[in-house]
């Protein structure tokens, strides 16, 4: 089914786009991929980030794929711009990848700020000329839309916010931690793999010549001298100048991305579906359902209105499988599942008034537990998600002959259930209205009710992947009115089929 309602911001305009693409290349192909390089070696400075890459044993098994990878999504998004195609395809991809880790809100900022801000520095200090002031607001505009397709919130309104936020991060919460070394010490081993042994420590010195004190400090490496950091900047100084005065002289006829040149990993040529984790790669490449029966997987972020949704379609005779129900059930009284919860946490959540061996579960202080710490919540995720995956189909099997069927899931994304469907409707409001409800249906404080939030991707990134973005800001009539004409459109195809 086409998207009825667009979930994506405004199109980025043309000049940003064809201006990127020219800086990145025609222009400085060699210097924005060494700054972005950069950008990215310098996530690695803060243990959140280099925390979460090393647990994924990417970069110490397969730091070559990685490096291919994150290089050739970034220029298929700078070759054809965010909102073609090929460019939505790559967005698609990164959000896939992104949701089967926890990652935070700002730590997606300061990566996408690196982006921005290095490219300016890089060549400030070693390009030809700096970049003038309308690229540098077409690199802004490029890269705060691609944050906007991929969901992230909170992003600054203009530059200079978007590199405040980068100097502040780096100023206050660049750090030193075993993991920084790890992925950065991987990092350089790739990057010199190719290079005689005896030759190595002396191109690691230089490589690390062109990385601020605080930087290398963070990385667990030593700081270059100050004479190296000068020579080093005046020799890519030279060599942008003598590449440019050659193209002066030579104009080049066609454009030199990262993509267009054969990668290590993947020679001449590589398809979309083979970046990514290779654990992943098969749940990352499954496609949604695509057989004759409609499925509507109806999500959105606790609070935001799904159930209201869930009535009116369930009141127009569609089936509506709830996966709220399904984990509810997962954990009913005397289940396998409260027992193993209880196996695990013990008194603290057995419900009161029930006997020492009963098996029952104060839902709350599960709650509680859980939304305070990570580990936990995905502990009880492994228990729970396959024991509703499990009653979702059977719940399929037994309706195969219904025409059209709603799955409810609130996790859906987290969860990875997108391809039990072929839709996906999102019920959106601000974040805000989450709150304020969440609180006043559940009772809970505002801090218990904020942490409720932060356990699910919030609103704005699961935008990006959604058919049809339903808008539950106003009244009930309101949310009625928009779901009429997708769903007339729904049963026609059903009645049909």
């Amino acid at each position: 089914m086409a998207p009825q309602t667009d979930p994506l911001p405004d199109a980025l305009d043309p000049q940003a786009t064809a201006l990127c693409h020219r800086l990145a290349g025609f222009l400085f192909p060699w210097d924005i991929t060494r700054a972005l390089e950069l950008a990215l070696l310098k996530t690695f400075c803060l243990p959140s980030i280099s925390g979460l890459l090393s647990s994924t044993g990417e970069f110490e098994q397969r730091p070559r794929k990685r490096y291919d990878d994150t290089g050739l999504m970034v220029a298929e998004l700078l070759r054809h711009g965010p909102d073609s195609a090929a460019g939505s395809a790559v967005i698609q991809r990164l959000n896939r990848i992104h949701g089967h880790y926890a990652i935070a809100n700002a730590d997606f900022l300061y990566v996408l700020s690196g982006f921005v801000a290095e490219p300016i520095r890089w060549l400030e200090r070693y390009g030809w000329r700096p970049l003038t002031t309308a690229e540098q607001q077409a690199l802004f505009r490029f890269w705060r839309h691609v944050g906007a397709r991929m969901g992230i919130a909170e992003l600054p309104a203009t530059l200079e916010q978007l590199l405040a936020l980068n100097e502040r991060v780096e100023a206050t919460l660049f750090a030193a931690a075993a993991s920084n070394r790890r992925v950065a010490d991987a990092t350089l081993a790739m990057l010199l793999a190719d290079c005689p042994a005896s030759l190595r420590p002396p191109l690691a010195a230089l490589l690390r010549g062109v990385l601020p004190d605080a930087v290398a400090t963070s990385l667990g490496w030593p700081p270059a001298p100050s004479w190296l950091q000068r020579a080093l900047r005046l020799t890519l100084r030279v060599r942008s100048r003598l590449v440019n005065g050659w193209q002066r002289l030579r104009p080049p006829h066609r454009s030199r991305f990262y993509s267009e040149r054969p990668t290590p990993s993947y020679g001449k040529g590589f398809q979309l579906e083979q970046l990514g984790p290779p654990a992943l790669l098969e749940r990352l490449n499954r496609p949604r359902w695509c057989g004759p029966q409609h499925r509507i997987g109806l999500t959105g972020g606790i609070a935001s209105g799904k159930s209201s949704v869930g009535r009116l379609l369930e009141a127009r005779g569609l089936p509506l499988l709830d996966a709220d129900r399904y984990a509810r059930e997962a954990l009913a009284p005397g289940s396998p599942g409260a027992r193993a919860v209880l196996e695990r946490y013990g008194e603290r959540v057995r419900a009161s008034g029930t006997a020492a061996g009963d098996a029952v579960i104060d839902r709350a202080a599960l709650g509680r537990i859980v939304f305070a710490d990570l580990a936990e919540r995905q502990w009880l995720e492994q228990l729970v998600h396959p024991l509703v995956r499990a009653r979702f189909n059977a719940e399929l099997e037994r309706l195969a002959d219904a025409p059209v069927v709603v799955l409810m899931i609130p996790l859906l994304f987290e969860a990875r259930l997108e391809e039990l469907c072929g839709t996906i409707w999102l019920v959106d409001c601000d974040e805000s209205q989450q709150l304020q409800r969440l609180m006043a249906r559940d009772q809970l404080s505002e801090a218990d009710a904020r942490a409720r939030l932060s356990a699910q991707w919030p609103l704005a990134r699961k935008r990006a992947l959604a058919d049809l973005v339903i808008d539950n800001r106003g009244g009930p009539e309101q949310l009625e009115a928009q779901l009429s004409g997708p769903l007339e459109r729904l049963l026609r195809r059903g009645a049909a089929r």
